[in-house]
């Protein structure tokens, strides 16, 4: 056996939590054999005097400095027990930070094993099996009954049901249909999919969360500092308690009793093991907090500020609505336009195409084929002629409508968001297509759940016209928005709504990065966000999913009135020690009993966050 090793957490806290027990028990059994628990107790003490004296070098006073009083006064006064009581809880907090430390690099291992080896890849009808590293952007996935998805893509073929619980938290398995997202590393627990890769390698949702946790690991001190300020503010008050209670009584012992009771020992652990609580609550929800720091600012949250594209809305053009003409088929129309569309290179005919396919299925090719630069389509298909676009193709057509038909289009395209098409079969209009940047399913639901979460303000970012952002802003019940808006217009009305309390940005482009960074907590939706807003964000949600979002603010509510619960609990215990100190009731040996005793209810306090779900 290395003895070095020993010295290595988590030995060295395993080694001195059986020493400190085994004196203590060889104390009780033999009080002559007290030296070998003073050497003990002083031996474990070390690490406390060591984070103390490093925070007297740099000028503040941390949770070990005041343990340090007590530890100090328990030696002084003889009471070796006290002084391994405190050791021995102190220990459990640095046990506590190193599997913290290890669970983090325990779930980026588990995360990375979700990723399967090999790939089924499909070329020229040929399908092979290939090591998944060999994916690249674009290659055609074929994921079977079973299997694991190899890398993030867009389902282009088939359907099947997913368990996507590992990585995003969704416990029901979700349907895939061809225009679909689906994420590396979930499973297929029925049915078969064809997909197009889209994030291979480090951009992959998996690699991504990996990192994620990596960094959210490196990020433990900002629960420690809640511990921290704790301190700063207990020991100057129990210092000028001791120094009252010696100037009128001159008992050594009484005020020895005082720091003995007030000893905080149980607040090093219990802040520490909330935070944790809820940062893992947060993971298996598929959130990713960077830290603890960022649970009390997000309890805090007044203002919120949304961005419309990829955000609330799925950034990605559908069709809303459509009106076919009586005595079309149904059945007819979609075949005719989706293989007008087919071959359309436009956002606007892939998603009349998509649409199409969806009802369908399989599309003929078009006979002819023609597109009309930002109006629209004219292509042949079988004995049809089919047109679809704006009032301009029909007049390069020759097309003429009846003016009732042309004000129903005009009206049709004023109430929708995006861009409303014509229709037209062998010469005679046949219907209208209406498609728009859609919002997302959760979107309205999660927005008024953040109100009663305690937002009071909600705004609307987009760089669209007034038009489109008024209509995307009614239909989803937001009463602000700013239109027209650039990355630096952003950060100079982030700076306004700044002075209206903690301030929530969330975002998902390039372009969201530098707002991201500077409001008071910055989040990702990390499912279709680029790396630089999830690198400047302090909170990402992978799942994209809306709804995380007041999930989260309740979360860190929770959090911390579970950790003033801890110092409301704190603060009673010691009331009642000192009176019992001040009445003479207690003296150093009960002071040092009560404090030990006291200590578990604010970690019973703290564990409650271990258990229920959101």
């Amino acid at each position: 056996m290395n003895v070095e090793n020993l010295f290595q957490p988590p030995k060295s806290e395993y080694a001195l939590i059986v020493a400190v027990v085994g004196a203590l028990a060889l104390d009780f059994l033999f009080p002559a054999l007290w030296p070998a628990l003073f050497l003990v107790a002083l031996a474990g003490s070390f690490p406390t005097v060591a984070g103390a004296w490093r925070s007297v070098l740099s000028a503040r006073v941390n949770i070990d400095t005041f343990n340090v009083f007590a530890l100090i006064i328990s030696f002084a006064t003889g009471e070796l027990r006290s002084a391994a009581f405190i050791v021995l809880m102190l220990t459990f907090a640095r046990l506590l930070d190193w599997h913290t430390e290890s669970r983090a690099h325990h779930a980026v291992e588990e995360l990375l094993k979700l990723k399967p080896e090999k790939a089924l890849r499909e070329r020229r009808s040929e399908i092979k099996e290939i090591p998944a590293s060999e994916i690249r952007k674009g290659d055609i996935i074929v994921a079977e009954d079973g299997s694991r998805i190899a890398v993030d893509g867009t389902v282009v073929f088939g359907e099947a049901y997913v368990n996507e619980a590992p990585v995003s938290g969704e416990s029901v398995p979700q349907r895939k249909i061809p225009g679909d997202a689906v994420l590396g590393g979930t499973l297929v627990e029925s049915g078969a999919v064809k997909f197009k890769a889209e994030r291979v390698g480090k951009d992959s949702t998996i690699e991504r969360m990996a990192e994620l946790v990596r960094q959210a690991g490196m990020h433990k001190s900002h629960s420690e500092k809640l511990a921290d300020r704790f301190a700063a503010i207990l020991l100057p008050v129990v210092a000028v308690a001791g120094a009252l209670v010696y100037f009128f009584t001159r008992n050594v012992l009484m005020v020895a009793s005082l720091f003995l009771v007030a000893c905080a020992d149980d607040m090093a652990l219990a802040i520490p093991l909330a935070i944790r609580a809820s940062l893992g609550r947060a993971a298996r929800r598929g959130v990713i907090i960077k830290g603890g720091g960022w649970l009390e600012s997000l309890s805090k949250v007044k203002t919120v500020i949304v961005d419309k594209t990829g955000t609330l809305t799925y950034g990605t053009l559908m069709v809303c609505d459509v009106h076919i003409e009586s005595g079309i088929g149904e059945e007819k129309f979609w075949c005719l336009v989706g293989a007008a569309e087919k071959f359309s290179e436009h956002p606007v005919g892939k998603a009349v195409f998509s649409a199409a396919k969806e009802k369908i299925g399989k599309l003929d090719d078009p006979d002819a084929f023609e597109v009309e630069k930002g109006s629209g389509v004219v292509a042949g298909v079988g004995k049809d002629k089919v047109i679809i676009g704006n009032e301009e193709v029909l007049k390069a057509a020759g097309v003429k409508l009846k003016r009732s038909l042309m004000e129903k289009f005009f009206a049709e395209r004023g109430r929708h968001v995006a861009t409303a098409l014509l229709v037209v079969f062998n010469g005679k209009f046949a219907g209208t297509i209406c498609v728009e940047d859609v919002p997302r399913s959760e979107a309205k639901d999660s927005l008024l759940a953040l109100g009663s979460a305690g937002v009071g303000k909600i705004v609307m970012f987009t760089g669209d016209n007034p038009e489109t952002a008024a209509r995307i802003s009614r239909a989803l019940g937001v009463r602000e928005f700013r239109a027209g808006m650039k990355p630096e217009d952003k950060l100079r009305e982030i700076e306004k709504l700044l002075k209206g309390g903690t301030l929530a940005m969330v975002g998902d482009g390039v372009n969201d990065a530098p707002a991201l960074a500077r409001a008071d907590v910055g989040i990702a939706m990390g499912g279709g966000g680029t790396a630089i807003a999830v690198e400047a964000a302090d909170v990402v949600v992978l799942t994209d999913n809306l709804s995380r979002l007041p999930e989260m603010m309740e979360l860190g509510k929770k959090t911390m009135s579970v950790i003033r619960g801890d110092m409301w609990l704190w603060l009673f215990s010691n009331v009642v020690g000192f009176a019992l100190v001040l009445t003479g009731i207690a003296g150093p040996a009960f002071a040092a009993f009560y404090n030990f005793a006291t200590d578990f209810l604010p970690l019973m306090n703290s564990a409650r966050l271990f258990g229920g779900k959101y």
